[in-house]
Parts: C-alpha cells; sequence; structure tokens
C-alpha cells in the first residue's frame, strides 16, 4: 500500500523485531523537536516542545533506555546525521528505534527534478534557516534522512517513520474565523515555496555502515530504497497538517497526528487490557491496524481537514510494531469542553448542573460558542455547527451530542468498515439543495458475518434511526459492497451532521432498542455505553465509524 511521501516533521522510526528469532527487542529512540526558529520569516510553534515530552515518556513506558533529545537549537544537519550515525552502532538484531521529528516543513525547487519525485524538494527548516543567505547545517532535505537511514542503520531492524508536518496544501472547506484554534505546520506558503533554491549539502560525514547503502550513492536516497521501511505521513499532499491544544482548549498545544499517535499506544481499548490501536483485540498493534487507527483519528480531530497516510512494504500489514506495548497511562474519560455563550442573559449564569460542559473565560478559551443573536453555535475547527439554536434546552441538546461523539471519537475502528460520503467527500461543505449518498464500505479486514446499525446525530442533537428498518431485517450485511444506506438532499437547519455506524458479530438487541425510544428525540443519553459495551462483546470483530457531514449556505 503506498501514498504519496511527505518527509518533513515528527519523524518517527520505529524498528521492529525482524531480527533472528529469541532476541528480545530492546527499544531506542532519538526524538528531535523545532519549535523556536530564530527567524524574520519562519513563524515559531508551539507543539513540538510538548510532543517531545510526550514521546519521550512513550518510549520510556516501553522501558528504553538509550534515548537521545535534541530541541531547537541543538538541532543541526550535523547533529541529526550524527545521531542516527552513533544508534546505527548501537542497535542491533530486532531493535527498535524511533527517530521521531517535530515541527515545521517545507518544499525548494528540485536541484534534480525526476519524474519519480516531481519538480520540488520537501525539506526540514532548522532553527535559524534564511532563505536568502542559507547554511546548509539549517535545512534537512527528505533525501538525506533517508540517505542517512539507509547508511547507518542495521537493515535487520524495521524503520517507521511517523511525519507530523506538512510541505504544502490548503483547506479544503472554508474556516469561520470567529472561532478558530489550529496553526499549520508549514514554513512558507506553497506560492512562495516556489522562489526558495537549496544551496548544494554536503555529502555523508560518516562511512557506511551498510553495505547496500552505498548503491544510493551515499548523499540522498528515496523512500523506496529502504526495503524495511514503514511510513505514516500527518496530511495528503493537498492538505495541511495541524496542531492546536489537545484534547480541549487550555490543553496544551501538541501536533494532531503525534497527539493521536500517543493517545493510539496509550490509551486502553474497549478490552482495557491493550492499548485502543489494537483494533482485533489480539493483545499486538500492527502495522495496518495503527495506519487504519492514526487515520480516523486525524480526521475526526481536525474536523475532517487532514488524513493521515500510510506506505508500508508487501507482506508487512500484520507485521507487530512492538516486542512489548506501552503502558496504558491516557484516562478514558473526558475533559468537560469549554464554552462561551455570547450575549447571553442574567438568566445564563452557569452550565446547568452535570452538563457536559463548563463556561468558558473568554471565547479565546472556548471549545464552542453560542451566538444566541444569531442562534449559531462555532466550534474551535473553524465551523458552525448548529443553526436555529435558540434556547438554553437547545444549545444543551447540541452539547449532549457533542459530548457523545467526543467520547465515541477514541473508539473509532475501521479497519473492517468505513463509511463513506458521496459526492465531495467529508471534507467539502454540502450546500443547500446538493445531493448526498452515505454508503458503508468494506476495508482491510472484512471477514465474517456482521450486522449493521447506523443512526444519525443531527446538528441540533436529535437522534435519527437510518439502518435497520422496516425493510431491512436484522441488517445482516450481505457480500455486496459497498452497502447503500441513504439518499438524500441538504435541508435547513445547517450544521454538522454525525453519522455513526456499527458492524458487529450479533444482533445488538439493547442498542436498537435504545435507539428506536430516542428516535426523534434531542438525547443521546446511555448510547455511548452500550455502543462500546458492543464493541467489548465483539472481541476485536466489531467496526465502528464515524462520518461527518458539514453543510450550509
Amino acid at each position: 500500500m503506498a501514498t504519496p511521501v511527505r518527509l518533513i516533521l515528527t519523524l518517527c522510526v520505529l524498528f521492529a523485531g525482524v531480527g533472528a528469532p529469541g532476541v528480545r527487542a530492546e527499544t531506542r529512540a532519538i526524538l528531535i523537536g523545532v519549535a523556536q526558529y530564530q527567524s524574520q520569516v519562519i513563524p515559531d510553534l508551539v507543539g513540538p516542545a510538548n510532543d517531545v515530552t510526550a514521546m519521550e515518556a512513550l518510549v520510556r513506558s516501553m522501558a528504553a533506555r538509550d534515548v537521545v533529545t535534541l530541541r531547537d537549537g541543538a538541532v543541526s544537519r550535523s547533529s541529526v546525521e550524527t545521531a542516527i550515525h552513533d544508534m546505527g552502532t548501537r542497535a542491533v538484531a530486532g531493535d527498535w528505534v524511533l527517530v521521531y521529528f517535530s515541527g515545521h516543513g517545507a518544499q525548494a525547487l528540485a536541484q534534480n527534478p525526476t519524474e519519480a519525485d516531481g519538480a520540488f524538494d520537501q525539506f526540514v527548516p532548522l532553527s535559524g534557516f534564511d532563505p536568502v543567505r542559507q547554511d546548509p547545517e539549517t535545512f534537512i532535505v527528505d533525501k538525506d534522512f533517508y540517505a542517512w537511514m539507509k547508511r547507518y542503520l542495521p537493515q535487520d531492524v524495521a524503520i517507521l517513520m511517523v511525519v507530523d508536518s506538512c510541505h504544502s496544501g490548503t483547506m479544503h472547506r472554508a474556516i469561520d474565523t470567529r472561532a478558530y484554534a489550529f496553526t499549520p505546520r508549514i514554513a512558507f506558503r506553497p506560492v512562495d515555496s516556489r522562489a526558495i533554491e537549496l544551496v548544494a549539502r554536503p555529502g555523508p560525514k560518516f562511512g557506511a555502515l551498510r553495505g547496500d547503502a552505498l548503491q544510493t550513492g551515499g548523499t540522498s536516497a528515496r523512500r523506496d530504497d529502504l526495503p524495511n521501511l514503514v511510513y505514516i505521513g500527518a496530511s495528503r499532499d493537498d492538505q495541511l497538517a495541524l496542531e492546536t491544544e489537545l484534547p480541549q482548549e487550555g490543553a496544551p498545544q501538541r501536533g494532531v497526528l503525534t497527539y493521536a499517535l500517543e493517545q493510539a499506544l496509550s490509551m486502553p481499548g474497549t478490552n482495557e487490557l491493550s492499548p485502543v490501536a489494537d483494533l482485533d483485540g489480539d493483545g499486538m498493534v500492527s502495522v495496518i491496524e495503527i495506519g487504519s487507527y492514526l487515520n480516523s483519528q486525524v480526521r475526526m480531530l481536525t474536523a475532517q481537514r487532514q488524513e493521515s497516510t500510510l506506505f508500508f512494504p508487501t507482506g508487512w500489514a500484520e507485521r507487530p510494531l512492538f516486542s512489548a506495548l506501552p503502558t496504558l497511562r491516557l484516562p478514558y474519560d473526558l475533559p468537560l469542553q469549554n464554552v462561551v455563550i455570547a450575549g447571553q442573559n442574567d438568566a445564563v449564569l452557569a452550565a446547568p448542573i452535570n452538563a457536559p460542559w463548563q463556561l468558558a473565560t473568554s471565547s479565546n478559551n472556548a471549545d464552542f460558542i453560542w451566538l444566541t443573536g444569531s442562534e449559531e453555535v462555532l466550534r474551535r475547527s473553524g465551523d458552525v455547527v448548529a443553526t436555529g439554536i435558540a434556547s438554553l434546552d437547545a444549545f444543551a441538546g447540541v452539547m449532549e451530542k457533542w459530548h457523545s461523539v467526543l467520547a465515541l471519537r477514541p473508539l473509532v475502528s475501521e479497519l473492517a468498515m468505513r463509511l463513506s460520503l458521496n459526492p465531495l467527500g467529508s471534507d467539502e461543505l454540502y450546500g443547500e439543495g446538493a445531493p448526498i449518498s452515505i454508503a458503508m464500505e468494506r476495508a482491510g479486514r472484512s471477514g465474517g458475518q456482521r450486522f449493521a446499525t447506523v443512526f444519525n446525530l443531527a446538528s441540533d442533537g436529535t437522534v435519527q434511526l437510518i439502518y435497520p428498518l422496516g425493510a431491512d431485517g436484522d441488517g445482516r450485511l450481505g457480500a455486496e459492497m459497498p452497502h447503500s444506506l441513504l439518499d438524500t438532499v441538504v435541508v435547513p437547519p445547517f450544521g454538522v451532521d454525525h453519522i455513526v455506524a456499527l458492524a458487529t458479530p450479533e444482533v445488538p438487541e439493547a442498542l436498537r432498542a435504545a435507539l428506536r425510544n430516542a428516535d426523534g428525540l434531542r438525547t443521546t443519553g446511555g448510547l455511548v455505553g452500550l455502543i462500546r459495551s458492543e464493541l467489548k462483546r465483539g472481541r476485536g470483530k466489531a467496526s465502528l465509524s464515524i462520518a461527518e457531514i458539514y453543510t450550509g449556505n
């Protein structure tokens, strides 16, 4: 499976146990973060410092003892190459080595354009990078990273690169600037990068530790030159990679992909014994599981504006990522969402008792803003998520719906089944009268009998049962896929609807009974617990997918 690559920030290199049988793999790590750029043209970031701290805690929970950290001014071409070389002298067959890099990404005119690589080079600008007066010590091209890993790291380890950055891209759906709390990790606008030409880069500092590295010429390599490389990118080439405060406003600023990776490996799954990214419950997290889980989480954490990508060698889909799993240390319980009610009267001075939100001190600290004058609810993703919200009771319905969606998000498992939204996909805005087609598609693993249960959580919080209805019988999914669920057109009220689909090996009688009782009402009480129970009962054979539909004029 391959997708276009973008090697810029958050480079995770996790070396899977591919050494001799019986050798206990050791976890080693190189953690690199650049947040302070000391530049007139590159904005500083906040997230990389927190990302590196979080990733160090993650690898320490895997009993990693050999951990090297490079931050800000300590990060240079020489220091990174030296760290990778020295790690190569210590790593042995079967080790896992995490090489993590978090910061901005960029692109420049390629020095040697090829049909395979295109007209641009992707690169990492480091502290002090000046596009006019360039110093090779202040930037690293993606081909340099590949060359160093091929030259210095043993071939009997497996490499996982996770890149929490972008080199180009844009927003597919316009943002509402009244409530937007994300920062793109891109050093230059794509139009500006077309004028950047990087100066010549020096050759390798050290002799090759791998004989096959000489085949690449030693100075550069492509991703395909490493047959032991698994690659996860933060976003598609046409999207931006983002950072924001996670899991809610007031929390530390984080790269979205990095936060999702930490959650994937540190939060307990429905079996409460292995990480939530162990989608099949077999006690291990495989390449295909981490890729599928991160894809769904990044999409939902960014309101569908960002989608992670995955590349892995043939035959590696089911390869376990670790010899030992990390400590499960992240709580499942959600923090309360912060809300600002603009234009409130004296009757709205505090959140109701047991409400799934708390009042924020200012709009800068708010996850949601209710504009009582225009009757709109805004979310910090830069979207109007509900309209026509004229009363506190109506607003409570919206917030209860979002509390349920946010509680379900970490449990999304699309390894076997995924909802699809056509014709525009999930990252576009559907205007009034626009047609929408929703279907259930098979993905990756999909063997065995499944029963589908599908419902909508409308923008105002109303529950709407979609499947199965009368003629659908017990909702048993047939062999023919995709399975069409709904064809409709957009009508007011506008906002964000969430289609929730659960595929289980047994009929979820209790969940369906609760959905029939809630159908047409603004109440999601109890649904999250029932879905969690069905996922646990499914023992890794159940799937949960959530499609977000953004509508408006």
